[in-house]
């Protein structure tokens, strides 16, 4: 076959749970990087896209026509979406191969391969062309890069992990056809980040080397999806943009003349150069999402932070006395946060002028020491698993030891109403005012939400928490073992936490 037939399904997020953060994307940039370039492998193939962001559905595509059907999903929309993932399974026509690619297939495959053929652990592309050409020549699958599936003994078998160079990929903008009008368009100018915060599973998804498209490249990619768009807003969903001053220096200086407008994630560092940072600003980079996380010293140690605490505020104060925007995840879940603490936190975030803090949960997988020999911050059994809500950062996924869960999520939402009431107190800047109050009404979509699922949490903890609020750890791991001990020994005999090479090439 040389001119497959394929559609490439976003799931999205669940109706009662939706992403309240302004960055919410409005498409996974991801999908459309490995539909382009199997779309450049195969020129006469037909591939199409069903974006769930958008409200399509799967079941609006003639499911029995496809050969192929490639799926992402973050764990939230996995769970979220369990009727589309069965309905893809009635209408597929037998024969159809379901690849399953993005965080979850990554990080939980066991659960990917419920509903798929196969699940790609790491970067896609390559993987999923060699997967096609494996299949189309009747060739076994061993030799594919990054590649999860359950072999003919029954059992979970993981390929090896392949770490690739430059890449020059481009998103094709004819896949865009059908969007909406778009707040944001997301693109990648690089991949790969050289830091080790515990928390941070992009890793093993992009690699620990930086390598970047060429700003010639990224000027037509992004020129094309304008076109196609006319979006002229651009979230670079690069891990660490910042990386490296002269890639920096070279973007700048190739979108001087275009009237773009960027956000990119970056390191609080970031603003020690102040000659870079307005050097950047000309371009239309005056938004940056950072890894700041948190203003108490003992929670970033625990997340293997190597940034200097004390200079946090100073350099935040820096970014907004010259007029930059910044979002950042301020994390909960530690055992050194009580209730002060998530207070503390979020007037602080007000203090130092971050315009977008968005509350989360300290949220984990579960297995990954055992799977990968992987870093793990959560017990297995101390994680919340298989709810819509599952590792949905926003809305608590774990059970603290010293904290009922319901309480954590109480505390999420309290801070959103501590942040605004301070941040109005200082912000005095009319422009500075306004983002604030759409960044409020973006919230409070979210709040019904959080509220159903302190509803939910309290439900769910009841049998596990003394009248003071400790864990009753021994029943809950007692309850843990009896549901997924299976799981566990199934998973532990492919295990490659003994693999050196393996785990090297995973490492987070």
């Amino acid at each position: 076959m040389t001119s497959p037939n394929i559609l490439c399904v976003q799931l999205g997020f669940h109706e009662a749970y939706p992403d309240a953060s302004t960055l919410a994307t409005t498409y996974n940039d991801g999908l459309y990087y490995v539909a382009s370039f199997v779309q450049s492998e195969y020129p006469d193939a037909r591939v199409e896209m069903c974006q769930m962001f958008w409200g399509e559905k799967p079941e609006d595509f003639p499911l029995a026509d496809y050969d192929y059907i490639l799926i992402s999903a973050l764990a939230t929309h996995f769970w979220s979406n369990i009727e589309a993932l069965e309905r893809i399974q009635r209408g597929k026509r037998p024969g159809c191969v379901v690849v399953m690619g993005g965080p979850h297939a990554a990080f939980a495959p066991y659960e990917a391969l419920r509903y798929a053929d196969y699940a790609v652990i790491a970067e896609g592309e390559i993987p999923t062309v060699q997967l096609i050409r494996a299949l189309e020549a009747g060739d076994p699958v061993t030799e594919v890069d990054n590649l999860a599936y359950i072999g003919a003994d029954g059992e979970l078998t993981l390929n090896k992990i392949t770490r690739y160079g430059n890449f020059a990929n481009a998103i094709n903008p004819k896949l865009l056809e059908r969007a909406p009008k778009l707040h944001w368009a997301t693109v990648s100018m690089s991949r790969g980040c050289p830091f080790d915060c515990s928390f941070c599973y992009a890793i093993r998804l992009l690699g620990r080397r930086f390598r970047t498209k060429t700003p010639e490249d990224v000027r037509t990619e992004l020129d094309g999806i304008h076109q196609q768009t006319g979006c002229s807003r651009f979230y670079v969903t690069d891990l660490n943009f910042t990386t490296r001053k002269s890639y920096c220096r070279e973007i700048a200086e190739t979108f001087r003349d275009r009237d773009y407008k960027f956000i990119a994630m970056s390191r609080v560092n970031h603003a020690d150069d102040l000659d870079l940072l307005l050097d950047l600003k000309r371009s239309g980079f005056e938004e940056y999402c950072l890894g700041v996380e948190s203003e108490d010293p003992s929670v970033l140690r625990a997340f293997n932070k190597r940034v200097d605490p004390s200079e946090q505020t100073r350099r935040l104060l820096r970014f907004a006395e010259h007029d930059i925007a910044i979002h950042s995840a301020i994390i909960f879940g530690l055992e050194v946060q009580d209730r002060q603490a998530i207070e503390a936190t979020a007037y602080w975030c007000a203090e130092a002028r971050i315009m977008h803090p968005v509350f989360v949960c300290l949220a984990e997988y579960p297995f990954q020491d055992l799977l990968y020999g992987a870093r793990q911050d959560i017990e297995d059994h101390r994680i919340i698993m298989e709810v819509p809500t599952y590792q949905h950062y926003s809305f608590v996924g774990i059970f603290p030891r010293h904290m009922r869960p319901s309480t954590l999520q109480q505390g999420i939402l309290d801070s959103y109403g501590i942040f605004f009431k301070r941040a109005f107190e200082i912000e005095r800047r009319p422009q500075r005012r306004a983002r604030l109050k759409s960044y409020a009404r973006s919230v409070e979509r979210g709040r019904a939400g959080m509220e159903q699922h302190i509803r939910f949490l309290e439900e769910l903890e009841k049998p596990y928490y003394t009248p003071a609020g400790t864990l009753k750890e021994d029943l809950l791991k007692a309850d843990f073992d009896g549901r997924h001990g299976e799981l566990r020994s199934w998973l532990a005999r492919s295990s490659k936490r003994s693999d050196i090479e393996f785990v090297k090439g995973y490492a987070r």
